[in-house]
């Protein structure tokens, strides 16, 4: 459209740069960049399985770890979670269910010392399903699982729910891997909430929470060795819309701009 536009502006005599003058959306790169990892969690590409993420050469446990950790992904945890939420959704008797046991649980103080975040309670809340074009949607939907998942994994295993099958259940492996996809997730989650939250311009701010998101993805690949491979094909994917965008001089004007205001206060 922007090219279309730079034509016909230049067949009027009208200087006009269609990359010096487009504005990208931010929140719908970082959901790019995020679809761009969650995809690729579902392959498991040969390319990661040749590279695993340890030392060299690797101790026996190192491999032992890995192989677990790879297989567990190949099970597309994310897919899973997804099951769960419409398995647990599927019917109105379905989501009271799930709600009556987790106020049963709350009110008999069951889940007293069962909880990762160390609450007695869990909120009486439903589960939540994801669409791809919705951001965050897919961030929402594993927080939320793992939020209620004490009371999601009884809920499976109750003989009335019998017609659920139990292989929705997830075992301590697959879901402290669903919670190192949830950390992946969460830095996009907090940077696109950051500008889409303001109710002021943000212009001046869309390149540098880009920065910031890239050097957090970054750190966080050192700390979750086993998802680099992920992580980087986001960051890739987040540096190349970054550098389409520097052609654009609005924003540079615009930080300049918020400089000049900041500085005018004082």
């Amino acid at each position: 459209m922007m090219a279309e536009l730079e034509k016909e502006l230049t067949r009027r005599n009208i200087p006009f740069e269609h990359d010096g003058n487009r504005i990208r959306c931010f929140p719908h790169i970082i959901n790019i960049a995020c679809q761009t990892v969650l995809a690729e969690l579902k392959k498991v590409s040969e390319l990661y399985i040749e590279e695993p993420p340890m030392s060299n050469p690797p101790t026996q446990d190192e491999l032992e770890n890995w192989d677990k950790y790879l297989k567990a992904l190949e099970g597309d945890l994310v897919g899973r979670c997804r099951n769960i939420v419409a398995s647990c959704r599927s019917s109105g008797q379905r989501r009271h269910a799930l709600l009556k046991k987790i106020d049963e649980g709350n009110k008999t103080g069951y889940w007293k010392g069962k909880l990762d975040d160390g609450k007695d309670q869990i909120r009486l809340v439903q589960l939540l399903r994801d669409c791809e074009t919705r951001w965050s949607s897919t961030f929402n939907m594993i927080d939320r699982v793992l939020e209620l998942y004490i009371a999601i994994r009884d809920f499976l295993l109750d003989l009335e729910q019998s017609d659920i099958t139990d292989s929705l259940v997830l075992n301590p492996l697959q879901k402290s891997i669903l919670q190192d996809i949830h950390q992946v997730l969460q830095v996009a989650h907090l940077a696109q909430e950051l500008l889409s939250a303001e109710r002021t311009p943000t212009l001046s701010m869309a390149l540098p929470v880009f920065e910031t998101l890239v050097s957090k993805w970054k750190k966080l690949s050192s700390t979750i060795p086993e998802l680099k491979h992920f992580i980087d094909l986001g960051v890739s994917k987040l540096e190349e819309y970054v550098g389409k965008a520097r052609k654009t001089r609005l924003y540079a004007l615009a930080m300049s701009e918020l400089i000049s205001l900041s500085m005018s206060t004082f």
